[in-house]
């Protein structure tokens, strides 16, 4: 029967979560990786690429840079479209760092083996410091609208193991509220604590479903949210259905990078 289906992909993708905790072999998911000292960021990287539209690259971080040369503290794992510039020289392996410009860049991950206040404070701060995204003015097609191009890049927070959802939830509100400057493009979209919970921002271009009510919830935008049914479930699809969303929309996006060259030049930033 077709719902059969189904049932063994929710298996699947509960043995992908195992994977990605460390409670099961690497080689039961991921055939041609050996989980020897194997790092959370590079299961997270290698599940990604085996996960996400062929049109991401998917690759461990080093920072994002914006046109007028800022850059990001240090990000985990970085996916961009496949039109987006590469400067892997010290990345030949696969396992090395890199980095990529803000413009182009799908998606991030900030990768925790424990998430505490902490280890989140990093991780939002990190998020914080990604480059503004330059709006799309006439870069778009015009009969395609892309929603919420300044959230650009879809930014994850994964870890293996958290403290419980009520303390996350505290330390997550009270730093904004001491940071409210921040704006919501460079928060994160989601928080996945293996096995335990998910915590996704409202956006205005994503709703989210009640699954106690089996109702859609209205949210304002900004807030977060907790989901705690089917956990991995969630954390793995929402990530998956955002980076097919946003590669799909990359697709009607004309990116140019003249303005690095223009830069590496000695040209001055535009105005």
């Amino acid at each position: 029967m077709a719902g059969h289906f189904f049932q063994r992909l929710r298996t699947y993708y509960t043995e992908v979560a195992s994977v990605l905790r460390g409670e099961a072999s690497v080689a039961s998911v991921f055939p041609n990786m050996t989980d020897v000292g194997m790092s959370r960021e590079n299961l997270y990287a290698e599940f990604l690429r085996l996960h996400a539209p062929s049109k991401c690259n998917v690759f461990l971080g080093g920072f994002l840079f914006g046109e007028d040369g800022t850059e990001s503290a240090q990000l985990d794992v970085i996916v961009t479209t496949d039109t987006t510039p590469r400067f892997n020289f010290h990345n030949k392996n696969g396992l090395g760092k890199s980095f990529s410009p803000v413009e182009g860049t799908l998606g991030i991950a900030s990768i925790k083996s424990t998430l505490n206040k902490n280890e989140l404070e990093n991780a939002l701060a990190g998020i914080a410091s990604i480059p503004a995204s330059t709006p799309l003015g006439s870069r778009v097609n015009p009969s395609f609208n892309v929603k919420d191009y300044e959230d650009w890049p879809y930014k994850i927070i994964y870890a293996s193991k958290g403290i419980s959802a009520t303390s996350l939830l505290t330390h997550l509100n009270n730093y904004y509220i001491r940071n409210p400057s921040i704006q919501f493009g460079r928060r994160p979209n989601i928080i996945h604590v293996s096995g335990k919970y998910v915590i996704l921002r409202a956006t205005n271009a994503v709703g989210i479903w009640d699954a106690n009510k089996h109702e859609d919830m209205n949210l304002e935008a900004g807030t977060f949210h907790l989901i705690d049914i089917d956990p991995d479930l969630q954390g793995i699809m929402w990530v998956l259905n955002a980076l097919q969303q946003n590669a799909t929309a990359s697709t009607h996006i004309l990116y140019s990078y003249i303005d690095i060259l223009n830069r590496l030049n000695g040209l001055p930033e535009k105005i």
